[in-house]
């Protein structure tokens, strides 16, 4: 077995290292902050899982991540994934809307059609207006992010992982034994191979062997306190939707954090991960304000929760999952785009069977470096 090191705790990292301890590897996690901080992008109560997608390739891969969630739930013997349904809808004539019944339809995925009326009935509080309608999966939901990487960290430490916190890695050197990992203020790290999973902080770490396209931007996201009984907008009664027309989504109340979670997909601006700004402003509220106004019902525009967090965005918005160009003994995985969370659990599995020399029995040519240079 082998000796492997995997740089970055979030959501990919965690699930790596749970499948590599899980196969008797010598397992070194390494992250510079705490287990489960909040400076990254795997922080917090809720992120959306649903294979409505209007790539097709996607909703595929989603059919493979949904058994690896629920082994993850077994193991853990916690509930990480609340099945609540979602809604997704746009105009009517949105060709969103057409390619992801298309997408739904090829991987056999069950889904219903709503129009306004038929969505007054099913969820009074999330309101389609005239000239829209929706897609409602049943299998949508959302999982508990930090519970997701907290379990993954626990199971792997309970098979003999170890884990180095508040740890930076300062350089990365293949040499002819394996790969070494310069630690800040310790012993080097020999390992035979290395993970890198370590999100806004990814292209930094590894900019002496590649140049990555990734930009960081900032991201923030705001809990509405209802001005109806909560429970209108608890999971039995309201999914988890997302408005393809102008990319605000949001959640039921998720019985933890403090309101109804609203946000807005729309890129943020660029920054450093290292000297983000960590307040909301006004600016950040208002859109989130107006949306809350015209479509959530009994959602008053009071804030019970804010937040402030990270993408990694590429340029197409297409993962990295790939190699070190030249060398095949440091695997990277990166670049998830505001929409990777739901995919971590498989991408982790992805990057142990990569590490472990294993083959992947799907091909991800789509997610290679090799694709930037074209």
């Amino acid at each position: 077995m082998a000796r492997i090191a995997v740089l970055g705790a979030g959501g990919v990292g965690s699930a790596a290292a749970r499948f590599l301890a899980r196969e008797g590897h010598d397992v070194t996690v390494v992250e510079q902050f705490e287990p489960d901080h909040d400076r990254g992008s795997s922080y917090g109560t809720s992120r959306i899982i649903r294979k409505t997608y209007t790539d097709g390739f996607y909703t595929a891969l989603m059919g493979q991540a949904y058994p690896l969630w629920d082994e993850l739930e077994r193991e853990a013997g916690e509930s990480l994934f609340t099945r609540c349904g979602g809604l997704f809808f746009g105009p009517t004539a949105h060709p969103e809307l057409a390619a992801i019944r298309r997408a739904l339809k090829e991987n056999g995925v069950p889904f219903e059609d709503l129009d306004p009326a038929a969505c007054a009935r099913r969820f009074p509080r999330l309101r389609l207006l005239e000239g829209e309608s929706g897609v409602f999966e049943r299998e949508a939901g959302f999982l508990r992010a930090s519970a997701c990487v907290r379990a993954n960290l626990r199971l792997a430490a309970e098979r003999g992982a170890r884990l180095l916190v508040k740890t930076t890695v300062e350089g990365l050197e293949p040499r002819p034994s394996g790969v070494r990992l310069a630690l800040a203020g310790g012993e080097p790290l020999e390992v035979d191979r290395v993970i890198v999973a370590a999100g806004p902080w990814t292209a930094r770490l590894l900019e002496q062997f590649v140049p990555l396209p990734f930009t960081v931007t900032r991201q923030t996201y705001c809990h509405f306190e209802p001005e109806v009984p909560g429970a209108e907008f608890g999971v039995e009664r309201f999914p988890v939707w997302i408005d393809f027309a102008t990319d605000f989504y949001g959640f039921p109340h998720d019985g933890q954090a403090a309101g109804v979670k609203v946000a807005w997909h729309q890129t943020g601006t660029p920054t450093d991960p290292d000297r983000v700004d960590r307040e909301l402003h006004e600016a950040d509220r208002e859109p989130l304000r107006r949306y809350r106004a015209q479509h959530l019902p009994g959602l008053s525009p009071h804030v019970a929760f804010e937040k402030v967090c990270l993408y990694t965005m590429t340029p197409d918005k297409d993962f990295v999952v790939d190699h070190l160009p030249g060398e095949p003994r440091v695997t990277l995985v990166g670049g998830l785009s505001g929409h990777g969370f739901k995919f971590t659990v498989l991408l982790g599995r992805i990057a142990a069977w990569m590490a472990a020399e294993r083959p992947v029995p799907w091909d991800l040519s789509r997610f290679s470096l090799a694709r930037f240079k074209r």
